[in-house]
């Protein structure tokens, strides 16, 4: 199973904020947006896992690897990304997973990023589109960075894609991946990637502010996937 959540940045309640341990709601940060980014996403992360395990979100331990990447109860693969006023996090029950939200700014310098971290052939596709695709690149390349708990700047070439919906066709350079979604949502787009599990089916929440609930969500739709089954259904 992979399940997504999303909801938008804002000042936590009293019984939101208390799904979070101490350490967490007294942590510093540098920004009060660094810190709603943070508190928001841990304890949205800790609905989903509720939601996978059954256990009550406030009993949900959550660890991180050296690097920073956070881990769920026994290991659980879990990921959590923010863009603008927007959360969202994912969990997975198998292998490593990692989620990534961009959104379309058309004033973002992108040359030298694309000179970096992109292939020859990655470029071509780029010049022949609208800037869009900068970012149905990025979001892929950076879920897939994330899944392996690596820097941006150490793993974004080592994922080679290009997207021709309702396929995307990818290579691994190093560490290799099971299937990537690519999804869209107005001007935003979210990339998901996975090691082991398959993601010919996601579910997907948005959690409604004020509250504990989780509810059932259709509006980031599905553009290209590596999965077969799943490209059957892209937008």
């Amino acid at each position: 199973m992979v399940i997504v959540g999303y909801t938008d940045l804002r000042e936590l309640t009293h019984s939101e904020t208390s799904l979070l341990p101490a350490k967490e709601r007294e942590r510093e940060f540098g920004s009060d947006n660094r810190r709603l980014q943070f508190l928001c996403g841990h304890a949205l992360l800790r609905l989903l896992l509720q939601r996978v395990n059954g256990r009550p979100a406030a009993e949900q331990e959550l660890t991180t690897e050296e690097g920073g990447k956070p881990i769920g109860p026994g290991g659980m693969a879990v990921s959590i990304t923010h863009t603008g006023q927007r959360v969202a996090c994912c969990v997975s029950e198998g292998g490593q997973i990692g989620i990534d939200l961009e959104r379309i700014e058309e004033r973002r310098e992108t040359k030298q990023i694309i000179q970096r971290f992109f292939s020859d052939k990655e470029k071509a596709w780029l010049e022949s589109g609208p800037l869009a695709r900068f970012y149905m690149l990025w979001v892929l390349k950076e879920a897939f960075v994330k899944a392996h708990g690596q820097s941006i700047f150490g793993g974004l070439e080592k994922l080679r894609c290009v997207v021709e919906p309702p396929v995307i066709e990818a290579e691994a350079t190093e560490g290799g991946f099971r299937d990537l979604n690519l999804y869209r949502r107005n001007d935003m787009f979210m990339g998901l990637a996975t090691t082991e599990a398959s993601l010919d089916d996601v579910e997907f929440h948005y959690w409604l502010a004020g509250t504990g609930r989780l509810e059932p969500a259709s509006d980031y739709e599905l553009v290209a996937s590596t999965n077969e089954e799943a490209g059957r259904h892209a937008a």
